[in-house]
């Protein structure tokens, strides 16, 4: 039998474990001492009953997380969650498709971000040293 010990919706539980086969016989050993699983130390927790309606807390939840914000066909965004380490383009400057516009340091490394189509820059919405969202809009193109 082991020992964990398990939080729960915030609350700490100590719970005993065991091992046991399809046919409900304790695995290792077909003798179980259950005299000595009732001499806990530790007073027994009665577990917390577990709501059966999870999806509707769910959607209550996603309709209180803030719309993500309206991504036109020109925004670049961010690709997932970092700080902005360089811009590479300046306000009406025209880009290539391909060329870095942005460099992102996500999980310590440098991720370039590039044009996904030419154009040209319309708007900067970020600058260096600013931290981002996945999905944030980083700049415009025309």
């Amino acid at each position: 039998m082991k020992k964990f010990r398990v939080e729960v919706d915030g609350e700490e539980y100590i719970v005993n474990i065991e091992e046991v086969d399809s046919e409900g016989k304790t695995q290792g050993s077909s003798k179980v001492n259950r005299s000595s699983q009732l001499e806990e130390k530790s007073a027994p927790v009665k577990p917390k009953k577990i709501k059966k309606d999870a999806a509707v807390k769910k959607q209550e939840v996603e309709s209180e997380m803030a719309p993500p914000p309206e991504v036109g066909r020109g925004d670049v965004v961010a690709p997932m969650p970092g700080s902005i380490l360089e811009i590479n383009v300046k306000k009406g400057e025209e880009v290539k498709k391909g060329d870095t516009l942005i460099i992102l340091e996500a999980m310590k490394m440098e991720n370039e971000i590039s044009a996904s189509q030419a154009g040209t820059i319309k708007e900067i919405k970020v600058r260096a040293g600013d931290s981002v969202d996945a999905e944030d809009i980083l700049l415009v193109m025309e």
